[in-house]
């Protein structure tokens, strides 16, 4: 059950990263800020799924 709400982040977090990298390639930021505040928002989201595959991979291992 765990693995399925970890794995429903992980997926949630790598869409939003997929769609915030098409908006700036897209050139849809209409400002410096603007783009400096997404390039933050996806630096944030990869580093919180980066938490999530580490909190699963210790929760597997913790399973043997």
């Amino acid at each position: 059950m765990i693995d399925k709400n970890l794995d429903y982040l992980l997926d949630e977090g790598k869409e939003r990263i997929e769609m915030l990298k098409n908006a700036l390639a897209a050139g849809n930021c209409q400002s410096y800020e603007e783009y400096k505040y997404t390039c933050g928002q996806i630096r944030g989201l990869e580093a919180a799924c980066l938490t999530v595959i580490d909190l699963k991979q210790r929760m597997e291992n913790s399973d043997e």
